[in-house]
């Protein structure tokens, strides 16, 4: 007999200063804006009205952010993966010749951000999650979003369970690119806005039933700027 479906919402963060910023001037680990603060916490509110059984974050400081907001709000098991950070990594730098690797929060760093008990992969070290490594290239990007897509798979087929994943816009295409091969054409997709909210269920087979939603927030708070 087959298990229950399981549903994922990917949730882009809220707007961070680099967001905001001017390529020339962006740093490796941005927090979010003031706005970005607003949109987190509509964000939030409207959530309390949804089924959340899990809430998985990228050990970046902007996702922890908007992953506390929903915190705040409702108490849910919560971890954070070491595999579903941003396309590229954490790294200093702004073209080719200036690019270099960045350490990431540490572990004890996550564990201070976020005001709830944890389960951090243990990937996550001391030297923080990036630990400087250069910078990743599109074709690792594609590889690590096809085993994060069978990680989501392996962990929660068949227990019915939604599962609250808080990303990255470049990420959120990568792994819809994986889920929905042949499917959807990330061509035909606008920006993924701060926030929005695209949802998929899993029952063999992934199936599309919500594409970046920005329906809690009102249109003020709008902002599409992905990188």
């Amino acid at each position: 007999m087959m298990g229950k479906p399981f549903t994922v919402y990917l949730i882009r963060h809220a707007e961070s200063e680099n967001n905001a910023r001017p390529v020339y001037d962006r740093v490796c680990d941005p927090s979010i804006t003031a706005r970005g603060r607003i949109q987190s916490q509509h964000l939030a509110q409207w959530m309390k009205t949804m089924s959340l059984d899990v809430l998985v974050a990228s050990p970046f400081r902007r996702t922890l952010q908007t992953a506390q907001a929903i915190l705040d709000q409702r108490d849910r098991r919560t971890e954070v993966w070491h595999d579903i950070f941003e396309s590229g990594g954490c790294f200093h730098g702004h073209d080719e010749a200036s690019f270099t690797g960045a350490p990431g929060l540490s572990r004890v760093e996550i564990e201070a951000s976020l005001s709830c008990e944890l389960v951090i992969d243990p990937e996550i070290g001391a030297e923080g999650w990036w630990r400087g490594q250069p910078r990743e290239q599109a074709e690792q990007t594609r590889a690590r979003a096809a085993k994060v897509a069978q990680r989501l798979i392996s962990t929660f087929d068949g227990t019915g369970v939604s599962v609250g994943l808080v990303v990255h816009a470049d990420f959120i295409r990568e792994l819809l690119s994986v889920m929905l091969d042949q499917v959807l054409s990330m061509d035909a997709v606008g920006p993924i806005a701060n926030t929005s909210v695209t949802t998929l269920q899993f029952s063999g087979a992934w199936r599309l039933e919500c594409l970046n939603s920005v329906t809690h927030m009102p249109q003020r708070l709008f902002s599409l700027r992905e990188s």
